[in-house]
């Protein structure tokens, strides 16, 4: 196994270390194998969150420290009364009434009260494997994926998971190794049909595989296209897809060799979002993919689709982009401003962000 990520490498998994630094390796004796409760914080709302969604009729925040909070017009905002853990929780999602979030020491709990109070589903820090997204595909089908290609699955709503690696479900892999190996520098650009230009199986033993050939790379972000296909953007430029609600998985390459943070889908196309600002767009369940143009190079973290069609996508220094489905592009930042992890609406279309600094309302 890799071994966990220096400063710097956390800062490529999620471009703020705060969001994911892997915990290094420590003896048992100084780790906490049991979890604490979340404690009530003052400025709760101001300190480090890194996912927000509607919840019912009002919205939930997630965050460092077992913070959960809830709010009825996403400006006043109040800690969840009882939340087991102090992990930080790095995303959550729901499914009717349900309520689930995923975070460090491969956290996962649950709440059936619109998020006042939550219960452990699983807790496992010895494992060093933070969980990075949830999902459900209704009330008890759901998967949560995380660091080192983690990937864990439930039939009953949670009261169960099964742990192992997405790899393990790929059945297939829609990649050109020649061409990752060229784009990456692995062999020699040659013109096509050139007798010294390595073949299709020569190339795949000359690329670096990275963290793929040993099922290790980070799955930041999942998101389900229709009723039967998701898909998983990855570390590295890494991608899958399913086509049987995540029984099996192809294994794809996106055209930008970093890694991507986010997916947000946008009519019929979906959008793929992260590292040095790079926005990606395919509206053929990822077999063709364009770069959408950006401005900056500021990472991107996460985003939301208004009703229009149009994308918001956030990220580093506070930075707000807007894209219309036709790909014309709105950019909005301040070198100055805190990091947003994440974005949603409120009923008046103003938008809720979460970040470094907490909760903003515009």
């Amino acid at each position: 196994m890799q071994a966990p990520p220096t400063p710097a490498a956390a800062l490529a998994l999620l471009a703020l270390s705060a969001i994911v630094a892997i915990s290094p390796d420590l003896p048992a004796q100084q780790r906490d194998i049991e979890p604490k409760p979340a404690i009530q914080a003052r400025l709760a709302d101001e300190s480090l969150l890194l996912d927000v969604i509607r919840a019912g009729e009002g919205f939930l925040a997630v965050g460092s420290r077992g913070h959960v909070l809830l709010s009825a017009d996403g400006r006043d905002w109040r800690q969840a009364a009882s939340v087991p853990v102090q992990a930080t929780l790095t995303r959550v999602t729901r499914f009717g009434r349900r309520l689930w979030s995923v975070g460090h020491d491969a956290t996962i709990i649950s709440s059936t009260d619109a998020g006042e109070t939550w219960f452990i589903q699983h807790f496992e820090p010895e494992a060093q494997e933070p969980l990075l997204d949830v999902m459900f595909l209704n009330p008890n089908k759901g998967f949560a994926i995380g660091a080192y290609g983690r990937f864990m699955s439930t039939e009953d709503g949670g009261i169960n998971w099964t742990t192992g690696r997405l790899t393990d479900r790929v059945t297939s892999e829609s990649i050109d190794w020649a061409d990752t190996a060229r784009r990456q520098g692995d062999i020699e650009t040659l013109p096509d049909g050139d007798p010294e230009a390595p073949s299709a199986e020569e190339a795949e033993t000359l690329v670096n595989k990275g963290c793929y050939e040993f099922g290790e790379c980070h799955l930041n972000a999942i998101i389900q296209v229709d009723s039967d296909r998701l898909m998983v953007a990855a570390e590295r430029g890494y991608g899958f897809r399913s086509s049987d609600e995540g029984e099996t998985w192809d294994a794809f390459r996106f055209p930008y060799t970093g890694s991507l943070f986010g997916l947000v889908q946008q009519r019929d196309c979906i959008l793929a979002f992260g590292l040095r600002g790079h926005v990606l767009k395919s509206c053929d369940f990822g077999d063709n993919w364009s770069d959408v143009p950006v401005e900056g190079e500021q990472t991107l973290m996460g985003g939301t689709v208004l009703e229009d069609g149009t994308a918001v996508l956030v990220g580093a220094g506070a930075t707000r982009l807007r894209v219309e489905p036709d790909g014309d592009v709105q950019r909005d930042a301040d070198q100055l401003g805190g990091d947003y992890a994440a974005v949603t609406t409120g009923e008046d279309g103003a938008l809720i962000l979460v970040g470094e600094d907490g909760v903003e309302h515009e």
